[in-house]
């Protein structure tokens, strides 16, 4: 039966009959017009055969036989049945009955395709007003002589119009092993949003045991969609998140995410947990354009709002997917920033929210910034065009219930004149910037509640920007030496020293040491203008240090056709060893990539409190053919003579289904300090409608 099924969407079919007979009657408000080489007509009755073609609300029907029965308004049709419908759907049968004034239909061994290539059979069909009513029945949307996967069921109602479907007492076999089933299923046969059960997800952690999450997906309308994601860890317990995603204009859009999970006794007291319970909200939202309209001047603005709440990182851990976060931290931050600007102004309200998630819910001793204010003048030519200057103004206030808070309002204006010497290929950059800052503390008992801060730094800067165009290649050199020297300054009431040591942990100030310079680019672009070779080169002389010479760094890539060659290097003069060094080979090809790298970081007098390092870092993706792919990587210490982190994985994909899985070690964040799992995930996703998927 399946073999032999064939479709084609024909739209010449009124043209390709030849020779032919035309029949056509009314039924209600529906016409009803039948094509064919012989047609005959006996009293209530018409016949047709040989290359019959039926047009019936909308569908083209093709067959062998048909008959018409005028009084029953009864439509019979008979012999290799194609009919193709008017929003995609393709029906094959060998016997059709059309009720036309019900508009019902019977098929016997209907085989129906959607218009997004999803097929199904059965022996039992009923459609009444393009709605199927349908019976032990299987489904699928590969090769219809084999399928891949294949979904079995009892009883499934269908949509056409709305290409949609729920099905009852469904079991998916991937070949012909049984991977899943469910007592309910609805989903969109098309690609669609849709509101229904979306596949679970399940998994297994030795830690939480087994793992099942169902969403619940509601497409509230074209704009807006709500999922519900409950879940059960049969060592942990239960808990919900639910996400309401939105785009209210075309420039913005949003999710709000909301959650909470209740740990059993049991696994609070075996992992020593701080709280049994894990809950908290998520707002991302951004707009480019919210009152811009209403500005004169040509202004433009935009808002960005990252915003978390929760009482331990455990909130984040037990969602399956994240929204955008600035990092599993124990110190959480949240941020509002509003900005708007032309082409001489910017000016931005930000605020700042931090949760310190050691220290449980009470957050009174952390410091907040809320909000800061801060606005900026262009570079923009004072008198002369040698001359600039841009200006940068700032309140900020520092709170919290618990400790010293401080506002502070700060300008800065830097000012510069340049000159150009030897038809420019010399120039010279003199500046001056100016610096004053105002302090306000509160929430204490100080001897001084305010503090004002000036000063001002010398710069100059010799530079050059050389371009020359070689046989094959172009090189661009850009040499500078910088010159640094402190200028004045003055604080009042008191000097930084005589203030409370709870006033000095909420600001730095003070000039920087007198310094040189050194730097030097140069890059070098193949005929196409495609970056061959880069280097950028610096060094720092401080003049009143006992060791003169700061760090020395230097980077380098070197690309040569598809392999690259990249090194960093950071040297410690002071100490005669290199710091930190980066050094990574990487080869790039149309069906694989391999990276292999080595990262050191040496733990030095002058920083005790850096983290040591010596890892060798390699990763690898490997694409087989159309259908298969491998990916992989791992972290080694060299030092403690094991792995850090380690993945494996793959992909297989056809178009009616694919799969992938990986093995990974993972370090989590927890409450408690850092845990490493290996973890075991698989997914198989069902095109074009359905996602199966386990995992941690």
């Amino acid at each position: 039966m399946f073999k032999q099924a064939k479709f084609h969407v024909i739209f010449c079919l009124m043209l390709c009959v030849g020779s032919a007979s035309l029949y056509a009657a009314t039924s209600g408000n529906k016409k009803v017009e039948i094509t064919a080489k012989d047609i005959e007509v006996k009293k209530d009755y018409i016949y047709a055969k040989g290359e019959v073609l039926v047009t019936y609300d909308g569908s083209v029907i093709k067959a062998n036989r048909a008959s018409y029965n005028k009084s029953k308004k009864l439509l019979i049709l008979d012999g290799n049945v194609e009919m193709i419908g008017y929003n995609g759907t393709k029906e094959h049968s060998n016997h059709m009955e059309i009720f036309t004034q019900e508009n019902k239909v019977t098929f016997d061994e209907l085989f129906l395709v959607s218009e997004n290539d999803v097929w199904l059979f059965s022996d039992d069909v009923e459609k009444n007003e393009g709605n199927y009513t349908v019976h032990n029945s299987f489904l699928s949307s590969c090769d219809v002589g084999d399928p891949l996967w294949k979904m079995f069921f009892k009883r499934s109602e269908y949509d056409t119009e709305a290409s949609y479907m729920k099905v009852y007492d469904a079991k998916v076999y991937l070949w012909d092993v049984p991977v899943f089933y469910s007592p309910y299923l609805a989903f969109a046969t098309n690609n669609k949003r849709s509101s229904g059960l979306l596949f679970p997800w399940f998994g297994y952690s030795n830690r939480e045991g087994f793992l099942y999450e169902q969403p619940i997906f509601w497409a509230i309308s074209p704009s807006m969609d709500l999922e519900v994601n409950p879940q059960i860890r049969t060592n942990r317990s239960v808990g919900v998140y639910s996400t309401f995603r939105f785009v209210d204009s075309p420039y913005s859009k949003g999710e709000v995410r909301l959650g909470y999970f209740k740990d059993k006794a049991s696994y609070v007291e075996e992992e020593n947990l701080p709280d049994d319970k894990h809950y908290g909200f998520e707002v991302n939202y951004k707009s480019s354009k919210l009152f811009s309209d209403h500005y004169a001047s040509g202004f433009k603005d935009g808002i960005y709002v990252n915003v978390t709440y929760l009482n331990d990182i455990d909130y984040l851990n037990l969602q399956k997917n994240n929204l955008t976060h600035f990092g599993e931290t124990p110190l959480q931050e949240s941020r509002v920033n509003y900005y708007t600007y032309n082409e001489d102004y910017y000016v931005g309200l930000n605020a700042k929210y931090f949760i310190d998630t050691r220290v449980g819910v009470n957050n009174d001793e952390t410091l907040q910034i809320m909000p800061s204010t801060q606005g900026h003048k262009f570079l923009k030519h004072f008198m002369i065009d040698n001359f600039t200057y841009s200006a940068d103004f700032k309140l900020n206030n520092f709170d919290r219930k618990e400790g010293a808070t401080m506002r502070q309002a700060e300008v800065r204006i830097p000012l510069e004149f340049t000159m150009a010497f030897m038809d420019d290929f010399l120039n010279l950059s003199l500046g001056e910037e100016f610096y004053y800052s105002k302090f306000f503390f509160g929430n204490g008992d100080f001897v001084h509640d305010d503090f004002q801060y000036y000063s001002n730094i010398h710069r100059v800067k010799l530079f050059s920007d050389l371009t020359k165009k070689y046989e094959g290649f172009v090189h661009v050199m850009q040499p500078a030496l910088r010159y640094i020297k402190p200028g004045d300054e003055r604080s009042s009431p008191t000097e930084f020293s005589q203030l409370n040591e709870e006033q000095q942990a909420l600001f730095a100030i003070g000039l920087p040491e007198e310094e040189y310079a050194l730097s030097l680019g140069q890059y070098f672009y193949d005929e196409n203008m495609k970056l061959k070779f880069y280097q950028r080169f610096s060094q720092k002389y401080y003049v009143n240090r006992e060791n003169e010479l700061a760090d020395m760094t230097n980077e380098m890539q070197y690309n040569w056709d598809t392999w690259s060659f990249y090194s960093n290097v950071i040297y410690a003069h002071e100490f005669k060893k290199i710091r930190e060094s980066s050094n990574r080979v990487t080869l790039t090809q149309k069906d694989y990539y391999i990276s292999l790298g080595h990262t050191y970081k040496e733990v030095l007098p002058d920083l005790p409190s850096a983290l040591p390092g010596n890892d060798v870092i390699f990763a690898f993706r490997y694409t087989y053919n159309t259908e298969v792919n491998f990916n992989g990587g791992f972290t080694y210490n060299i030092d403690e003579a094991s792995s850090r982190q380690w993945y494996f994985g793959g992909g297989y994909h056809v178009d009616c289904w694919s799969v992938t899985s990986s093995i990974r070690q993972n370090i989590t964040p927890r409450p408690t300090g850092f845990t490493t799992d290996n973890i075991f995930n698989v997914q198989f996703n069902f095109i074009p409608f359905a996602t199966l998927g386990t995992g941690k």
